[in-house]
């Protein structure tokens, strides 16, 4: 690099001015100044950007942004001629929504003059309808940048993005699919892959098994009082590379709430109580640091699990993870530090009006 543009072509005019305290916007200001004559530090120094780098962001795309709803943040391109959205596995982009159609609405790509593309909404006589920006449609309609479509609970934008915005798009998905701390799957962006998961081997010939574990720190409250918050979410930060790294991936496994984490396995019960093992013989013989300034000070500390399998013990992902926490919670009863495989004789989940299938699901916010 030459040089920053910051050399006047009149210094001693534009001293004056400065000193006189005159206007100087008459003066010519920008030349290449000599790396020889001036020393500069960086942070005096302007860097010359290449505006092409800046402007030049390519074709726009297609794509559907979710607004609103349990897949809220979701980003998909549209690149097929006919994309089918609905809640049933067969669908082309599928929404986690009871009051949504198995294949409710239809986007149709249609080719238009000079080699651009035009593109369709229609209702595929779903039981609730389609909406476009808050009108029920009857016949299909045209798509135009920024329209409003809504579908069960589901409000999503379709909107024709450059590459920078689809970039920024992707990484705000990836903030809400994300726990901040852990680096694990969100709650409810886990729980959403766990459904449309099982409602895939469901509606398979030959449906494959599928493991839910639930998992809690045991004691924890005792390292957060006893230690301070900053060793205890160093310990929560480590377990959850712990869980992600046995379980094969951390987009399978979520930092559920405080201290408990959710995974899932594509394996038998067997194998997924092999892997459970694994987690906590591995949690219960790690060294966690006990002190934020002493890297010497470290502590033990465990954790319990509960397992629950589909098609076995049941065929929702509401249900499995309902039935993994009774058998963590029975981990818990028989004295912690122990893997619990869901048993229908010793786990009793009580009917009650008062739960509430969101919470289980979704978390609070801040496991969100």
């Amino acid at each position: 690099m030459e040089g920053a543009y910051s050399i006047l072509s009149q210094p001693a005019a534009f001293q004056e001015c400065l000193n006189s305290g005159s206007n100087c916007a008459g003066l010519t200001v920008l030349l290449y100044w000599s790396p020889e004559e001036f020393e500069l530090g960086d942070a005096e120094r302007t860097i010359k950007l290449d505006l092409r780098e800046i402007f030049d962001s390519g074709a726009r795309r297609p794509v559907l942004v979710v607004l609103q709803g349990p897949s809220i943040g979701m980003s998909v391109e549209i690149k097929e001629e006919r994309t089918v959205i609905g809640r049933g596995s067969g669908a082309d982009i599928v929404l986690r929504d009871e009051v949504a159609s198995r294949q409710h609405a239809e986007i149709v790509r249609l080719a238009a003059d000079r080699g651009f593309a035009e593109y369709y909404l229609l209702d595929r006589g779903s039981t609730n309808g389609t909406f476009l920006n808050g009108a029920k449609i009857k016949s299909q309609q045209l798509l135009q940048d920024g329209d409003k479509i809504k579908i069960g609970v589901h409000l999503l934008k379709f909107a024709m993005l450059d590459e920078f915005e689809a970039e920024f798009q992707d990484r705000l998905h990836q903030m809400i699919q994300r726990d901040e701390l852990t680096g694990l799957r969100s709650r409810r962006s886990l729980f959403a892959d766990l459904d449309r998961e099982i409602l895939r081997q469901a509606a398979g010939v030959d449906p494959q098994p599928v493991s839910v574990l639930m998992m809690d720190l045991d004691n924890f409250k005792q390292v957060n009082d006893g230690k301070g918050h900053l060793v205890g979410s160093q310990v929560i930060r480590e377990v959850g590379r712990i869980v992600g790294k046995i379980i094969g991936s951390r987009d399978r496994a979520a930092r559920y709430g405080g201290e408990e984490y959710l995974g899932y396995l594509r394996d038998t019960p067997q194998v997924a109580f092999a892997i459970a093992e694994n987690i906590r013989e591995t949690v219960a013989s790690q060294p966690f640091q006990a002190s934020p300034t002493d890297p010497g000070r470290t502590m033990r500390v465990t954790i319990s699990l509960g397992l629950a399998s589909f098609p076995g013990d049941g065929d929702s992902a509401l249900d499995l993870v309902q039935k993994a926490d009774q058998a963590l919670y029975r981990a818990k009863k028989m004295g912690r530090n122990r893997t619990c495989v869901y048993n229908p004789s010793l786990d009793v989940i009580e009917e009650s009006d008062g739960i509430d299938p969101s919470a289980i699901m979704y978390g609070p916010a801040e496991s969100q």
